[in-house]
């Protein structure tokens, strides 16, 4: 499709809208789509199941599939990640550095290992993962902001319940001593409280068009 490698950055804190984003600019510039978040419950998927050390040995077999699915062993295994278990998991394991590089590892594995453009989300893809990265996006909003677009979601957990576990999250990813959150150098920063998903993605067309316009024609009209 494309001669050359792209590769667009999405980072922010927790409920930022990271893979939402992500998943509307795989359709619109008709790309691959990875999102670190999947990759570490799939390492915690499995960890729940052999323990660290096995399961690192088996996370060769993660791939992503073309729509952005997590393939393991050659079977869809997106249902399973699904769980707030393996999330917590998830959360917890992503401290270790050996996960968080083996995490590395696979993203630029599955994004060198394929051709075309891939648009890549999580916590530190345009500063660790991919600093090479043509387009490094930022997307943030305010605690409050991501508590009620969550709470509007799942209206599991109180309001009040969600809040605190986001401040806890951005505190913890903030402060930590491997990877930290934090924005990429001349990254597209968005602050998206108040703002819609369609603003969001306007934004970041507009400013990818001004910073690459020979890449315009690929853009398709059609998010949905």
């Amino acid at each position: 499709m494309k001669c050359e490698k792209v590769i667009i950055t999405i980072d922010g804190p927790a409920g930022s809208g990271k893979s939402t984003v992500g998943k509307i600019l795989s359709r619109r510039f008709k790309i691959r789509h990875v999102s670190s978040g999947k990759i570490y419950r799939a390492i915690a998927f499995l960890e729940m199941r052999v323990g660290l050390k096995e399961a690192l040995k088996l996370v060769d077999k993660i791939e992503i599939g073309e729509d952005g699915e997590v393939i393991f062993d050659r079977k869809n295994i997106d249902e399973e990640l699904l769980s707030e278990e393996v999330g917590k998991r998830a959360s917890d394991i992503s401290k270790f550095p050996e996960v968080r590089d083996k995490a590395n590892e696979i993203q630029r594995r599955i994004v060198y290992g394929s051709s075309g453009w891939f648009v890549v989300d999580g916590r530190d893809e345009g500063t660790e993962v991919f600093p090479e990265a043509q387009i490094k996006i930022f997307l943030e909003a305010s605690p409050e902001e991501r508590a009620r677009r969550k709470f509007l979601e799942q209206k599991e957990k109180s309001y009040d319940e969600i809040l605190k576990m986001i401040k806890q999250r951005d505190e913890q990813d903030r402060s930590r001593e491997v990877s930290p959150l934090r924005i990429p150098k001349d990254a597209i920063y968005i602050d998206s409280t108040g703002m819609s998903i369609e603003d969001v993605i306007n934004v970041i067309l507009d400013e990818v068009r001004k910073r690459m316009p020979e890449i315009s024609r690929y853009v398709s009209e059609d998010s949905k």
